[in-house]
């Protein structure tokens, strides 16, 4: 079978007039393009961030079934009120992944939805909504900033967002804190659900430590680039760790097969 996929994808890339070494080069430009890093404010981030809250009505139908799925009553009792996404490695799309779920999340239930940028890493949240890096997720904790100062409106209807904000002592520290599970409550009691964007799992511990703290847990892979060991080695960690891992997001899915092929599989 991944013969058949690689002929079909090199099918492709010859209709579309690009030379299979040149393809080679861009792909390997475009790796090495999201693998580097530069240093903004104090943090690191990689690559810039844009994202089109205008979608395509088979993409907001996915998210759509994700956020039935997530909220629809079963039969276990426990009510979720917030959610970590997250990947194996940097680069996979968990922000975008986030973003786009809390904006359809709040849009379509008509929920005040919370997205908080836990990945203190690479955070790139100022990169996708018109927000400032005043205060944020760090100060909250730290008792240095109150909830109504550092929570920041977003062009997306009852859609708000916390920014990473700005620690003196590790990430790890800061998500440690005592003062994490009071300001859990408080936020639960202002908002009806909240997101969490976490970093990586395979590279930072932090998601270890978020993940017991909250209802819930996506695990975002990216197509045709995502390793399955790297997924493996995340999923155990996370378990290890006591996270509930409740789904699996496929992400940046590309079709080699014509559309009538597809309906034959």
């Amino acid at each position: 079978m991944s013969k058949i996929y690689e002929a079909l994808q090199k099918a492709q890339e010859e209709r579309e007039g690009v030379p299979p070494l040149e393809s080679e080069r861009v792909r390997r430009r475009a790796w090495f393009r999201s693998r580097r890093s530069r240093a903004t404010n104090g943090h690191r981030t990689h690559g810039s961030l844009r994202i089109d809250f205008d979608l395509a009505p088979d993409v907001e139908e996915a998210y759509q079934r994700l956020g039935t799925n997530l909220l629809a009553p079963s039969k276990d009792p426990s009510v979720l009120r917030d959610l970590m996404v997250v990947a194996s490695v940097h680069g996979e799309g968990t922000t975008t992944t986030a973003a786009l779920y809390a904006s359809t999340l709040a849009k379509r239930k008509k929920l005040d939805v919370l997205l908080i940028e836990a990945n203190f890493r690479t955070p790139a949240l100022e990169q996708v909504f018109p927000i400032q890096r005043n205060g944020g997720f760090a100060e909250l904790i730290a008792g240095t900033q109150e909830l109504d100062r550092v929570v920041q409106a977003t062009p997306q209807p009852n859609l708000f967002v916390i920014t990473s904000g700005h620690y003196e002592t590790s990430p790890s520290n800061v998500l440690e804190a005592p003062a994490m599970s009071e300001v859990l409550a408080r936020l639960h009691e202002r908002f009806q659900f909240v997101v969490f964007d976490s970093a990586p799992v395979n590279v930072y511990t932090d998601a270890q430590i978020l993940g017991p703290r909250v209802d819930a847990t996506v695990f975002v892979i990216e197509a045709d680039r995502t390793r399955i060991d790297e997924v493996q080695r995340a999923k155990r960690q996370l378990e290890r760790a006591g996270a509930k891992m409740i789904g699996v997001l496929l992400n940046r899915r590309k079709n080699y097969l014509p559309g009538f092929m597809e309906g034959l599989i």
